[in-house]
């Protein structure tokens, strides 16, 4: 059963399984989507047995509109929105937390991102997936802007997205999971950045249990039955066992 409803001021799609929750699920969507374009993965994940919010970003949806395939629009508000997302987030767990359930975040490419801001923060996060976003932000936007031909980052900016970074604040020392998912020929948001956040963290020798990365072979900027699979096996084994 699906519904619209506002929590904490925001849009959100509320989707509850056949069944008594196992959890909560925080669903984040992408640039240029909204929350009714993921009714149908929020549907899926209900039918894992989780209750699932899916948030609507600033500026998308009921909350706004921008010209989203404009390069300058999206350097000018990609990490506004995120990092705005990222804040919410963190009321709408707050106001979770009333009860003992245990809560995940799933996000795709922006929401993905956005997954990563809030798990590093927020140790009430039992479990998070990244699908296609990036963990290590500085280092995600020295890409981007490699790859636009702009130029480097200014000081200000780059200590700016430091202090938001989750490289910044992610704790190694619990037993929580983050599970990380992207495919190679991910022209939108580049493996790269995932690639370089996981060598940072191989110092901590962090276990597979508690921290995994599946890259996927010939796959672009998609969201793929394996990588589905995957996740569905990640809450089981994070979000069950609380």
């Amino acid at each position: 059963m699906s519904c619209q409803t506002v929590i904490c001021n925001i849009p959100c799609l509320q989707v509850m399984p056949s069944v008594k929750p196992k959890g909560t699920i925080l669903l984040y969507h992408g640039w240029v989507s909204n929350i009714h374009d993921y009714c149908f993965f929020a549907s899926l994940i209900a039918s894992w047995g989780y209750q699932v919010i899916v948030p609507e970003l600033p500026l998308h949806g009921e909350r706004g509109t921008l010209d989203y395939f404009d390069k300058a629009v999206l350097q000018q508000y990609f990490w506004k929105v995120v990092i705005q997302s990222v804040q919410e987030a963190e009321l709408l767990v707050s106001e979770m937390s009333e009860t003992d359930d245990p809560i995940g975040i799933v996000g795709h490419s922006t929401g993905g991102f956005i997954a990563a801001g809030l798990y590093s923060k927020n140790p009430r996060l039992q479990a998070a997936i990244v699908i296609n976003g990036s963990c290590a932000w500085v280092n995600a936007e020295a890409l981007f802007r490699k790859n636009d031909g702009r130029s480097p980052m200014t000081s200000i900016e780059r200590r700016f997205l430091e202090e938001h970074d989750p490289m910044s604040h992610l704790n190694h020392e619990n037993s929580r999971g983050l599970l990380l998912l992207h495919g190679t020929d991910d022209a939108t948001i580049p493996i790269d950045s995932q690639r370089y956040f996981m060598k940072r963290m191989s110092q901590y020798q962090v276990p597979s249990d508690s921290m995994q990365f599946v890259e996927y072979s010939n796959v672009n900027h998609q969201i793929t039955l394996a990588m589905l699979e995957k996740s569905k096996q990640w809450l089981e084994n994070h979000l069950c066992r609380v």
